[in-house]
């Protein structure tokens, strides 16, 4: 089990500290009330102190309103991937269908609770060192405070870059709230902002310990890997304020400071892939740290039983497969919100072992058994699948919420915008990209595994079944893991046909498969397992390819390989590709049936979506905003 940097007590520690630290730096709520600023300069008295108000920063990313929900899982969607299920008015829906405006709710929630952290951000980075521990204390204690100024540096690097990803310009401020201050602040380029982002986490990570870390704090290579993918977007495709999508003359200069974090990172070897693909979000659902995958992540704990908890997430219940909420059930319910399109499930090549774990073609029932979804329409209820209920603790505190930490960055990530920077750098593919992305290839196929999936045949039909829903087929032995199938339909009282839901991985032989039902009626349905061949490194590989479709391979591989982790629609954003995708999965969705809802293309609007709409709760206290982002 890991060991959260927020415990019941710390929590309870940290939301006394939040009242002691400003609260924004430039929206309404500093507009009408003032903060003083002799509270947090009579705080800091000691390493206890200056650590809760660290943790203070941190804490504004474990919110529902911002990583717990909004951020990753609101605002990654609508994309070629995934879109959210309904069409009907409320925030978590338009906002995805691309229908929000400047008075939605959300967009101003998402916008103070990321100033409000850049705001503690900035008061940890001006006392910690004003502290007589910094300059007076023992090695160790001066140690500690530069880690903790460090973090502060990192976290307001970070939040200022989401700002920037998700709104453009936007006010910028580096001095901590104060009573008298002009909060009207206006506008300043995203370039600007980029330079203070890079300067700050570059600071971060020369202060920072190289050693894995034991919780979610950050550390040296954390730093470094996130100021890579900063870059990236600091290079990349964005709406600028005159209407058009462009990227800096000099984009390649980040490209060079993203190679660079690379690099340091790559000479010290810090990280590696987990073998086994299912295993990573299997480890994440049952709160096993594994830092040398996941290498920034958010931290939620709260050992409470609720509904709507503060440092709770809604990962594995609004992005999960869909488990009916009935009391004494199986597994707690879910929202199974996150429908993934058809066009991407047949994305997937044969033999790529993430497609059946990463999407449900499938629901629970109450018993906790699953149910196909194949037929007629049922294709569009698909969802994503990596944090489905089946790999949770089930705990009381987790059947509504839970406390599944959500991972900003893992590895592959990192290896993906390596072979995407190489690429850009050398005008084509080096061996140093093609290595990159072959290594997330290889364990996506799971070639670092022995043995492999399994293909299932239907033998006897029996007889005496009453329906699909009631017939339970059980997959054993063999080695591996992951494997199910379904009935698919009943007819007269005989199984007329089953489909493989997921076809595992690790199977060293033939696993037994036995068919019961939950009514106790029907027998004699059997159906028998075969090993899979698995494909080979040669077939895996990627060879051959030029600039231009070496990134196209990126693009989809990072589809395949990230799929439902809240960075699909930003990097569409910053390949300056957004409405194309849009264009290409409504044709493709068509294709599959025109009945087929995709209210992405319907709304979406090329120089106007690729950026969220100033809230109108901070422009009409914020008269320093004089303008809105293009064509809102």
């Amino acid at each position: 089990m890991k060991h959260k940097i927020f415990s019941l007590k710390t929590t309870l520690a940290v939301g006394v500290v939040a009242l002691l630290l400003p609260l924004s730096s430039c929206d309404n709520q500093i507009e009408t009330t003032p903060y003083s600023y002799s509270t947090s300069a009579n705080f800091f008295s000691n390493l206890d102190e200056a650590y809760m108000a660290t943790l203070g920063v941190y804490q504004i990313m474990s919110l529902q309103d911002t990583y717990g929900w909004n951020i990753p899982l609101v605002f990654d969607a609508d994309t070629d991937i995934i879109q959210i299920s309904g069409d009907t008015d409320v925030d978590w829906r338009t906002i995805p269908h691309y229908k929000g405006i400047s008075q939605t709710v959300t967009f101003y929630t998402v916008w103070s609770q990321l100033y409000t952290g850049i705001d503690r951000a900035n008061v940890v980075i001006e006392k910690i060192p004003q502290m007589k521990l910094y300059t007076e204390g023992t090695e160790s204690q001066k140690t500690q405070l530069n880690r903790m100024l460090g973090e502060a540096k990192f976290l307001r690097g970070f939040y200022y870059s989401e700002l920037v990803r998700l709104w453009g310009d936007v006010p910028f401020k580096t001095k901590s709230s104060q009573s008298g201050d002009n909060f009207k602040a206006g506008l300043v380029d995203r370039y600007e902002i980029y330079g203070q982002i890079i300067k700050d986490m570059t600071e971060a990570a020369a202060v920072l310990p190289e050693a894995m870390p034991t919780d979610e704090r950050i550390n040296k290579w954390g730093a470094k890997a996130m100021l890579a993918r900063v870059a990236l977007f600091a290079g990349g495709y964005s709406l600028k304020a005159d209407g058009n999508i462009t990227r800096p003359d000099n984009y390649k200069d980040y490209y060079l400071i993203a190679q660079q974090q690379i690099n340091d990172i790559m000479a010290q070897n810090p990280y590696k892939l987990n073998t086994s693909y299912s295993r990573v979000f299997k480890n994440q659902c049952q709160h096993v740290l594994e830092p040398t995958e996941n290498i920034f992540q958010v931290a939620f704990y709260n050992s409470a039983v609720g509904t709507i908890l503060a440092n709770t997430s809604w990962s594995g219940y609004f992005n999960a497969p869909s488990v009916p909420t009935v009391s004494n059930g199986f597994y707690g319910g879910t929202a199974a919100r996150c429908l993934i399109t058809k066009p991407f499930y047949t994305s997937f090549a044969a033999g790529d072992q993430r497609r059946d774990f990463s999407i449900a073609t499938y629901i629970f029932d109450a018993l906790g058994n699953k149910l196909a979804r194949v037929t007629t329409t049922q294709d569009q209820t698909w969802t994503t699948a990596k944090w489905s209920r089946e790999y949770q603790t089930n705990a009381p505190q987790e059947r509504i919420s839970t406390n599944i930490n959500w991972v900003i960055m893992r590895y592959s990530d990192l290896l993906l915008m390596r072979a995407e920077v190489e690429n850009e750098l050398n005008n084509g593919p080096n061996a140093i990209a093609y290595d990159a992305i072959n290594q997330v290839r290889r364990r996506g196929f799971g070639l670092d595994v022995p043995g492999s999936r399994i293909s299932i045949t239907l033998g006897n039909q029996g007889t005496g079944y009453t329906s699909a829903a009631t017939v339970v087929i059980n997959i054993t032995g063999g080695g591996g893991t992951d494997a199910a199938a379904a009935a698919v339909t009943v007819s007269s009282g005989r199984i007329t046909a089953i489909t493989l839901l997921r076809s595992g991985d690790g199977y060293t032989s033939a696993p037994t498969v036995t068919i019961t039902s939950t009514d106790g009626k029907g027998s004699g349905a059997t159906a028998t397992a075969t090993l899979l061949t698995k494909p080979t490194a040669t077939q895996v590989n990627l060879s051959g390819l030029d600039k231009v479709n070496f990134l196209k391979a990126i693009q989809q591989e990072r589809a395949w390989e990230l799929s439902g982790e809240g960075m699909r629609r930003a990097d569409l954003i910053r390949w300056g590709i957004l409405a194309e995708k849009i264009t290409e999965t409504k044709t493709a969705v068509q294709a599959v049936r025109t009945t087929y809802p995709y209210p992405a293309f319907d709304n979406f609007k090329k120089f106007k979506h690729e950026l969220y709409p100033f809230p109108t709760n901070e422009t009409d206290v914020n008269k320093g905003i004089t303008r809105q982002n293009p064509n809102y």
